[in-house]
């Protein structure tokens, strides 16, 4: 049986088992080589009618990585998910995966929905609760910055928000994607400014 986990507008359920994938991993997406995987789903569908699936792909030479799978429904600004939804994931010092927590903000220069490191303080105000005791309550290992939770020391990236989570954790995972991708659509993040 399926988990269901609310968070805002949101509702994530997690499907459970995980089946083989191929395709082309991020660090590879320019050109035609592709990889086998493992990929665990779940969907997320919202109060304003988004409806689609969403996978954690374990590669057996590359990082890991959250896609969109498919939209099934919802409003035009969902499809943005589609085309700028995918999350990569790292490695943390300590051997834990590490996961970059950018938002996708509404871009006016571009007229559409671009990646943008997160600032705690305001995906806090669009979701309506504190990220960071969301995201230890259904998982995670640590929350805050780069530097804070992974002794990063490179300047250029080390104030990037992250959350550490144990390898395979598909429910911090699913639910730090519906914070920063889908809700910040939703609640057309960025679009007041």
């Amino acid at each position: 049986m399926s988990e269901v986990i609310s968070v805002s507008k949101c509702e994530i359920e997690l499907i459970p088992g995980s089946k083989d994938y191929v395709g082309s991993p991020m660090a590879n997406r320019n050109s035609s080589v592709t990889e086998q995987g493992s990929l665990s789903t779940f969907r997320v569908t919202s109060s304003d009618e988004l409806n689609m699936m969403v996978g954690l792909i374990q590669w057996k030479e590359s990082e890991p990585e959250v896609i969109p799978i498919e939209f099934f429904s919802g409003l035009n600004k969902h499809q943005e998910l589609m085309r700028r939804g995918r999350m990569s994931i790292g490695s943390a010092r300590d051997g834990n995966w590490l996961v970059i927590l950018s938002v996708l903000k509404y871009n006016a220069t571009k007229d559409r929905f671009t990646l943008h490191g997160g600032h705690l303080d305001q995906i806090n105000e669009y979701l309506g609760q504190d990220l960071g005791a969301l995201l230890l309550e259904v998982g995670a290992l640590k929350v805050g910055t780069r530097r804070e939770i992974d002794g990063e020391t490179n300047s250029r990236v080390a104030n990037e928000l992250a959350v550490v989570v144990k390898p395979g954790d598909l429910r911090t995972v699913a639910v730090s994607y519906a914070v920063t991708r889908t809700l910040a659509v939703i609640n057309d993040f960025g679009l007041d400014q």
